[in-house]
């Protein structure tokens, strides 16, 4: 199998998700992904794709705490993973404050405290265990779920910020991370599994680190302009999550962020635009050519991240990432057909190596 690239598949109706997933399956992609945003929830796509696929992976990339219950998210992950034994990860995170509170009429409180207390309920439950657990957010009594599992079903965590990164060594499987660059890898990343990991003595030797990347394919060097509003949509989103600013100053583009930030600010979109250098989308996204992308792929393998998940974007576009962010930008027009073509271009050149 070629590096281990994965692919998001996200706004996209089923039957494109469908038809991509089979060719990815064919094409030795490593595993495909299932958001649960606005276009669909995370489980139906990955079941009809379990049934069709032999060997993909599939994961949840992400799904929330907050619109399931343990006992239900529990029993869901249980049966799918009986359609195909051994391919299913649960990949689980916060997410946002405006998607708890006005999505799911939720309160957003202290986002750790409710992924320890998620992630330990499920993990008894899935083992087979009768759960009795009084945590300050989440409660069950007397659960016990009558046909667990017959294989694990590894939990990933979706972190960014320090704390969670090392919340996720303490508890989790895994770590489905989102826009790091290497040097974030490594000066952050893994230091902070490692503190996680101490503070139970659990070794990290089956620990998987998965990164998520705004992802365009191209002949050419273009997809590094074009790409240039993905990563101001990411790096300027404070409300949505401050690390990724961090994680730009990581990779030593603190003072291009601020520029940007300040273009912003009197609403000069195109300005800021060009304030972001083609390196430091270089450093922020999976751009340019098949050979180019590998290459990269590559570096973050060597820092210790074992899947480079592929985020399709479409070519050019961007988006407030909650209401108020960017305000006054005039969005691109979303092209349906050039996001299909642009996904197909990266399934065709990025599969088979």
């Amino acid at each position: 199998m070629h590096n281990r690239i994965g692919i998001s598949l996200n706004a996209l109706p089923l039957d494109e998700i469908r038809r991509f997933a089979l060719q990815m399956d064919t094409a030795g992609f490593h595993s495909a992904w299932f958001p649960e945003i606005i276009f669909s929830d995370g489980f139906t796509p990955m079941t009809v794709v379990a049934t069709e696929t032999e060997n993909l992976m599939l994961g949840t990339c992400i799904v929330g705490p907050w619109g399931r219950s343990p006992a239900v998210m529990a029993m869901t992950i249980s049966t799918l993973s009986y359609i195909c034994p051994g391919r299913i990860i649960l990949g689980l995170g916060t997410q946002a404050r405006p998607y708890v509170e006005n999505w799911h009429g939720r309160h957003y409180e202290r986002p750790l405290r409710a992924m320890r207390e998620y992630i330990t309920i499920l993990k008894g439950i899935l083992s087979g265990d009768r759960v009795t657990y009084e945590g300050d957010i989440f409660r069950i009594k007397d659960f016990q779920l009558k046909i667990p599992p017959k294989h694990p079903v590894p939990i990933y965590m979706a972190a960014i910020g320090p704390r969670m990164i090392e919340l996720s060594g303490e508890i989790a499987d895994g770590l489905l991370g989102t826009l790091f660059p290497v040097s974030y890898v490594n000066d952050v990343v893994q230091p902070r599994l490692q503190a996680g990991a101490r503070k139970t003595g659990r070794s990290l030797d089956n620990f998987v680190i998965s990164n998520s990347l705004p992802t365009l394919v191209t002949e050419d060097d273009s997809a590094f302009d074009l790409n240039r509003g993905q990563v101001m949509q990411f790096a300027t989103a404070e409300k949505s999550s401050p690390a990724y600013a961090e994680c730009a100053a990581s990779a030593g583009f603190a003072d291009e962020l601020k520029l940007v930030k300040e273009k912003i600010s009197v609403r000069d979109f195109a300005g800021a635009l060009a304030a972001i250098p083609l390196e430091m989308v270089d450093a922020l996204t999976l751009s340019g050519s098949a050979d180019h992308i590998h290459e990269r792929v590559r570096a973050y393998h060597e820092a210790g991240v074992h899947i480079a998940q592929a985020l399709p974007t479409p070519p050019g576009v961007y988006y407030p990432l909650y209401e108020g962010h960017l305000e006054g930008a005039p969005f691109p027009e979303f092209s349906f057909p050039d996001f299909l073509a642009s996904i197909e271009r990266m399934v065709n050149r990025l599969g088979s190596r």
